[in-house]
Order: structure tokens, then sequence, then C-alpha cells
């Protein structure tokens, strides 16, 4: 009678798994139909994305990686990564910081006299917290990115440092000379000693290598007109990553949400409000809403606190959304200048959609 029992007990248990596989199927198969319907209304020819809730990660590739090609998009496609770049090399940063190496609030210039800021005045009040916050006063680019007639284009403020927010570009390039200048390392190897092989970002550079060639989604203008393949060969902190959804996704997990590689006071610091964000003049009640942390944007709503921040290449447009207390998040990367039309709809369709989406709302994905 016992043995009879268990037998059946686990003929329940197969049937009940069996069933869960496929009421698990069905719903990937739904959420394909309702990601290639809006890639269709929007006019997106591949995206990348991945999701991560309750421990449970599912990946979504569809499309293709070049309009008028047949070649279509795979987990493995590399995609330009654009501005989410920053929260990486906010990340090595960090690491730097718990080594000792560098400081937040000590000006960049007493470690490195930058020589695009050496007529500037004011260039001595600028720190890695103004940097990471875009308070530094510097402009988003000045001159043409990233030729050799930009890299000595001398530098000028908006405003004094510390005193007012804009996003920069250039205050990120100015933290990425300062780090190779105190490290004796290149960017590009401390990108790939301090992040991509710890986390096994085996699909990831931050620069072009042509092994990309293999497996790249070219960016596409506004109406589907392909560009060529933008391949930077000289590492840039705030914008050259290349990367997929499924691997930024483990830096999302492990290194924002975990705090792997940092000390526990440090990732806290991670996920701690240091400034405010801004449109226009003057700080409008939407502009409370995304206030920035290191690197990278908090979203403050009905639900709670999430980290997020966007990316906007030309021909690309990504974006990462994660909740720390639930470890849930949301990678989606695109390869068309279109792609924030889909961002509003694509936070509603994955995570819960009583609340707003001021990651959205506020400049519907753009933040430059």
């Amino acid at each position: 009678m016992i043995a009879y029992l268990k037998q059946n007990s686990n003929k329940t248990i197969i049937l009940l798994f069996l069933l869960f596989c496929s009421f698990a199927v069905q719903g990937q198969r739904d959420m394909y139909a309702k990601l290639q319907a809006l890639s269709t209304k929007v006019g997106i020819p591949g995206m990348q994305v991945t999701f991560v809730d309750k421990g449970i990660t599912t990946h979504y590739a569809l499309g293709v990686k070049r309009m008028g090609a047949h070649e279509t998009i795979s987990r493995q496609t590399a995609f330009q990564a654009a501005s989410l770049t920053k929260v990486v090399t906010a990340y090595v940063f960090l690491r730097l910081l718990d080594q000792g190496l560098i400081s937040l609030d000590k000006p960049l210039w007493d470690y490195y006299p930058y020589d695009r800021l050496s007529q500037t005045p004011g260039k001595e009040r600028i720190t890695a917290r103004m940097v990471l916050t875009h308070r530094s006063g510097l402009h988003n680019w000045e001159g043409d990115v990233p030729s050799p007639a930009w890299r000595a284009t001398p530098l000028t403020l908006l405003f004094t440092p510390g005193t007012q927010y804009a996003y920069s570009g250039e205050g990120f390039y100015f933290l990425q000379e300062t780090m190779e200048h105190i490290t004796k390392k290149s960017f590009q190897q401390l990108v790939e000693e301090e992040v991509l092989t710890p986390l096994a970002m085996t699909h990831s550079e931050i620069i072009w290598k042509d092994r990309l060639l293999q497996d790249a989604a070219f960016g596409h203008l506004t109406g589907q007109k392909p560009r060529s393949l933008g391949q930077y060969r000289k590492a840039n902190a705030a914008y050259t990553l290349y990367t997929t959804s499924e691997d930024y996704t483990k830096f999302v997990q492990r290194a924002l949400l975990g705090g792997e590689g940092l000390k526990k006071e440090t990732h806290q610091l991670l996920l701690t409000k240091q400034g405010e964000a801004q449109v226009g003049n003057t700080q409008t009640t939407r502009d409370t809403y995304v206030p920035c942390a290191l690197g990278l944007r908090l979203q403050l709503n009905e639900v709670g606190t999430a980290l997020w921040h966007t990316g906007s290449n030309p021909g690309f447009r990504c974006f990462f959304i994660a909740y720390p207390e639930r470890k849930q998040s949301l990678a989606v990367f695109m390869n068309t200048e279109d792609g924030f039309q889909a961002m509003g709809d694509l936070l509603a369709l994955f995570l819960n959609d009583e609340q707003t989406f001021w990651a959205y709302e506020w400049r519907q994905g753009e933040l430059d």
C-alpha cells in the first residue's frame, strides 16, 4: 500500500512538473507574439529582452540584425549598449574606490591634470561624485566624438561645478582618463579585469573586436534605414560597450543588485540618492521622481525604488530597470532610433503596470 501511494505521488509530481513546463512554454509563446506585434507597430528591426522575476530568468530574441538581410537576432547578438556603459564605468570606479586608489570628493584635477581643462577656470572643483551625478558643469560633448580633433578640443564649463545638473559624457571621459592615469592601465583593461571577466560576460567587449563580426546588430535610423556597422576602436567610458541583454543582466543582477565585488557600505552607496536631476532651468516635481545615484538613476514611485538607465547611440536604443528589494530586472536592447516609442509598453508588459514608470514618463527614455 505504501509503495502504491509513493508511486502515485511520484506520478503526480511528474504530471505537475510537465503541466508547469507546458504553461511556461505557452507563456513564452504568448510573450513572443506580443513582442512581435509591438516591434511591427513601432518598426523595430531587432530586439533582445532579458527578464528576471522571482529567481526565474527568461530571454527573448527576435527580428533581424539588418533590414534587407535575413540574419536573425540571437541571444548572442551584440548590440551597442550606448550610455548603459556609464553604469559599468561607475562600477569600475567603485571597485577602485574600495581599493583606496581614488576618492569620491577629492578633485580629479589633483589626480590628473587633464590637458583639455588646462585653461578652464573652475576645473579644480570637479570631483568624481559630480561626474557620476552629472553635476560637473561639463557639456555632454564638445567636438566631433571620437575624432582626434575632439580629443584636442579645450573644454568649457556651463556652470560652477557642483551647483547644477547637466548630463555630461565629457565628464565620464575625464573620469576615464583619470582612472587610467592612476592605475597605469587602459580603460579597456580595467573593464575587462573588473567587470567582464569576473562576471562571465563572455559576449561583451568595451571596444570593437573583429570577433563581433560573427554576430553583431546593425543600427537603424528612423524609418528602419540601416546604418553602417559601428566599430569603436578606442574605449570611451560613456558609450562604447558592446553587449547582449543576457550579459548585461548578469551585471545588473550580480554587481548592481547583489553588490558582488564591492564592500557592503560601497554597495549601499551605489543604491543611494546622490543628487537631483533636472530638465530645463528650474527643477519640477517630475524631476524629483528620477534622482541621480552614482552613474545611474533611481525611479521613485508607488511600488518603491528602482534603478534604471537608458542608452542612445546612433541607430540604437536600450534600457534597463531593476528593483533591489525583489531582485527583479528587465533589460531591453533595440537596433533602431525609434526604440523608445516602445519603452512604455515594454515596461507595462513585463512589470506591474499599476505604477508610474517615471523612467519613461520623465523624458520618454531620453537622458540627454
